[in-house]
């Protein structure tokens, strides 16, 4: 077992899950502090170790092959018990921290935001910010508080609505032009930019937000299909398209003009973006307070 261990090519394989979960290698270099050609090879010399492609390479990007879905879901399950190990034995300490699990997308377009004047409050706590695309937490016992869009069931943990699901068509005002707000008819026949979604229930995608409209569904070749909604939104600030933009993440770039709402009206469910307590954190005063900045009203 312990050789076996000592062979596995740890570094490839963090190079591989930035690349999958990016889908492009130069954001993954960008994120790893490496070069595009740095991450090409680290990603090409694990396929050469496995004996098959993980990716399939396009002008936009890269793509998961089913092999290379199979061997994310294993190394995101990994990296997720080690950084789960490492935070535990750090907790021994004496300092106080506060461990915050959430997605990406709520991690930077909301909570970053936010995280200094938390940080002025509570200048003792060392926050420690993990991020995650599953909503599962069987596999992330190790957490103090966690913010994870979801219909509010997770079993054996303590979950409160903190933002209901509210999304709107949106696009840049560069891709808007001169034209005035479209109708839902207009925005059919615009490019779409999706977000492939894991369950029909996970989230909604344009197929709901048509059927909303009372239009049938609109799938096209020309439409961008993403597996990460941080590209959905870089797509949709660079101009490429129109996406759906779930509030709060959009609120900021839409007061700024970044983005353009193009429907008055939000399409709405039960589910939505939920404070979820550990066993633990219920009784710690720092998750106490953090909970309560949470849900401070907001302008």
């Amino acid at each position: 077992m312990d050789s076996d261990l000592a062979r596995l090519p740890l570094r490839r394989l963090v190079v591989f899950e930035a690349a999958a979960r990016h889908g492009r290698f130069v954001a993954a270099a960008e994120e790893l502090a490496m070069s595009q050609a740095a991450v090409s090879q680290h990603v090409a010399t694990l396929e050469d170790e496995l004996g098959t492609a993980l990716f399939t390479r396009g002008h936009r990007g890269v793509a998961l092959t089913p092999a290379g879905e199979t061997l994310r879901v294993a190394v995101e399950e990994g990296l997720r018990a080690l950084q789960s190990g490492v935070a535990a034995a750090r907790r021994a300490g004496k300092k106080r921290t506060l461990q915050i699990l959430t997605d990406f997308g709520f991690a930077a377009w909301w909570l970053m935001p936010r995280i200094a004047s938390l940080s002025e409050a509570a200048p003792d706590v060392e926050l420690r910010l993990i991020t995650t695309q599953s909503d599962d937490l069987v596999g992330d016992p190790d957490f103090d508080l966690a913010i994870l869009f979801g219909a509010g069931d997770w079993p054996d943990h303590r979950a409160q609505r903190l933002f209901q699901e509210e999304v709107y068509p949106v696009c840049s005002p560069a891709y808007l032009g001169d034209r005035p707000l479209p109708t839902p008819e207009e925005i059919s026949r615009m490019r779409l930019l999706h977000l492939r979604r894991p369950s029909a229930l996970r989230w909604f995608s344009w197929d709901d937000w048509f059927s909303a409209m009372q239009l049938p569904p609109v799938s096209r070749p020309h439409d961008l299909m993403f597996n990460n909604y941080q590209l959905v939104l870089q797509a949709a600030l660079q101009g490429q398209g129109v996406g759906l933009g779930w509030t709060p993440l959009i609120d900021a770039m839409v007061e700024s003009g970044a983005l353009v709402r193009l429907s008055p009206t939000p399409l709405t469910s039960e589910r939505g973006y939920f404070v979820v307590e550990s066993g633990t954190s219920a009784s710690r005063d720092h998750a106490r307070a953090f909970k309560r900045f949470l849900f401070e009203p907001r302008p």
